[in-house]
């Protein structure tokens, strides 16, 4: 008798529809293996060659309802119960581990009360729990190839992980009690490959392809990249309500509830479009500014060394999509980034390749402030020292791409220059060299605005009574005017503050040596330099008997050494 060709899922494993399942009676407990009668073949040969207990013969006479255990028809199609056959354990691999994972051993296999640190090559092995830290990420590989990425802030064990020899294929069963993991099962031919992973809400189970699934203590998530995942409540498929199973295509998922009803299955949101992002990235903070995706619920990255993420150094999960990412190394990495929608399933990968070139970081430039004004023929730039640098970089342009450069300093051994500009607006910046020499970024750019230095007061119109000063103005200025009888305008005459350019002070009786100088303050605030002191002599007065001034004389004005 031919065993009947169903295409349905049968209990917790999964049949594929090419494959026959087990009769009714088993499909609660088991799925089959199905073995194709050849000459020769009996009960009492099958059961020594599948079961685990050789001489229970009788087992595949009642599934089967074969009456004579010595005469199978040629090209029977036999069930071989897989709970009842012969199986190797098979353990794991750690392929990759990043930040803070432990591990908890099984019973009978070391201390198993405690975590203990996971490591890169570590064995993986039934009844062994994983847990990561909040920026713990661990890969692992089984038997069979398939791959399981448990990701951050989660809790899975592995119950279930051999080989049937003689049938030829794998079987697996995770446990994720919390948290995220992605599966990638391997595509196998030849034989039934069977991979479970468990929530405490639901049971999702494959042959051969990729998917993830996210559970916490009221839902279960599950997300189909490539082929298709069959998933069943939890209660449903110990029940053995096996017409509960929802299969759920490529680009779809399904969400199970804590009810362990399984949802009709939806599109998943589709991959965010990431070719208006910057491939080269020169602060140590990384700005990730994500396009908006109409009806996202919220936005997931994941930061990688590699392209398959089994390394994944950051990760972050928004409701708006502008990520601020820190303390990464310079060096290549991978970006991916996924939308969620409304019932928390998230969608297809968008990718972006990423290069972080930080260090070493610019220094901060001190003088002058970003927009500042010199009237002066030369500019004096400092900025600060940065404790790895070999030397610095300057560069002065006339426009803000620095594509018209008028100065391009290659080696600086010090955190200054002084840097001769004529009148005009210019842009500066500055880098570091390490040891190597390793060039850090640039900086961000400074604007410097050169004008004219103020003009030397002329020589002023000495009248009998005054002293007239006609400066030079642009529109605008205002003026603050000072007097004194010494260089360093401690012993002060007078101190004017005047709207015009046109100043005019009374004549000092007595004469003598006397100083002037003044400053300009533009329409915009800014306050010039003071001029060069500049010496005003003027004859002494000569005093008749009654102490009266009775000499006037020549002047001229000469400037201050």
């Amino acid at each position: 008798m031919l065993l009947a060709h169903r295409p349905a899922w049968t209990g917790v494993w999964m049949c594929a529809a090419s494959l026959t399942c087990c009769p009714a009676s088993l499909a609660a407990t088991a799925s089959c293996h199905t073995h194709t009668a050849v000459a020769g073949d009996t009960l009492i040969g099958l059961s020594q060659r599948y079961l685990a207990e050789p001489r229970r013969w009788q087992v595949l006479a009642r599934v089967n309802k074969v009456d004579n255990p010595r005469r199978i028809p040629i090209g029977q199609a036999l069930c071989i119960p897989v709970e009842r056959m012969k199986a190797t354990p098979q353990a794991g691999v750690v392929l990759e581990v990043v930040g803070e994972v432990s591990r908890r051993n099984p019973p009978g296999a070391g201390p198993s009360a405690a975590m203990q640190p996971v490591q890169k090559g570590d064995a993986v092995t039934q009844g062994m729990t994983l847990r990561t830290s909040a920026n713990g990420y661990v890969t692992v590989q089984l038997a069979d190839g398939s791959i399981l990425k448990i990701q951050a802030d989660t809790q899975a064990r592995l119950d279930n992980s051999v080989k049937y020899e003689e049938a030829g294929f794998f079987a697996s069963t995770w446990t994720v009690l919390r948290g995220r993991v992605e599966s990638l099962v391997t595509h196998l031919t030849g034989g039934q490959p069977r991979y479970q992973i468990k929530t405490p809400q639901a049971v999702l189970g494959v042959r051969g392809t990729e998917f993830r699934v996210a559970t916490d203590e009221r839902l279960t998530w599950g997300e189909t990249l490539d082929g298709t995942v069959a998933v069943s409540g939890a209660a449903g498929a110990a029940a053995g309500t096996a017409g509960r199973t929802t299969l759920v295509a490529a680009g779809h998922g399904a969400v199970t509830n804590a009810q362990a009803q399984v949802g009709s299955p939806q599109p998943l949101p589709a991959a965010p479009v990431l070719s208006g992002l910057p491939s080269l990235f020169e602060r140590p903070l990384l700005r990730l500014d994500l396009p908006d995706v109409p009806g996202a619920n919220s936005y997931r990255i994941q930061i990688a060394d590699d392209a398959d993420f089994r390394r994944v150094r950051a990760e972050a999960t928004l409701p708006q999509p502008h990520f601020r990412v820190s303390d990464l190394p310079d060096g290549h990495y991978h970006l991916r980034a996924r939308v969620a929608n409304a019932q928390g399933l998230e969608g297809l990968d968008g990718t972006w390749p990423l290069q972080l070139k930080a260090r070493p970081e610019p220094p901060i430039p001190t003088a002058p402030a970003n927009r500042a004004k010199l009237r002066a023929r030369e500019a004096q730039l400092n900025w600060t020292a940065h404790p790895q640098a070999q030397s610095y970089r300057l560069q002065v342009a006339r426009d803000a791409g620095f594509t018209q450069l008028v100065v391009d300093q290659p080696s600086l051994p010090d955190p200054q220059a002084t840097v001769p500009l004529p009148t005009g607006d210019y842009h500066w910046r500055i880098a570091t060299t390490a040891a190597g020499p390793d060039k850090g970024p640039w900086g961000d750019a400074q604007l410097l605005l050169m004008r004219d230095p103020p003009a030397q007061p002329p020589p002023p119109v000495i009248t009998p009574d005054s002293l007239q000063f006609q400066l030079q103005a642009e529109p605008g200025q205002r003026f603050e005017f000072q007097m004194a009888t010494d260089a360093g305008f401690t012993q002060m005459l007078h101190a004017v503050a005047s709207d015009k350019p046109d100043i005019t002070l009374p004549k000092p009786q007595e004469g003598g040596r006397l100083y002037v100088r003044y400053r300009a303050v533009d329409a915009d605030g800014f306050i010039g330099p003071y001029t060069t002191p500049q010496m005003v002599l003027l004859p002494a007065c000569v005093r008749s008997s009654d102490m009266q001034c009775v000499r006037s004389g020549e002047h001229f004005i000469t400037t201050q050494p």
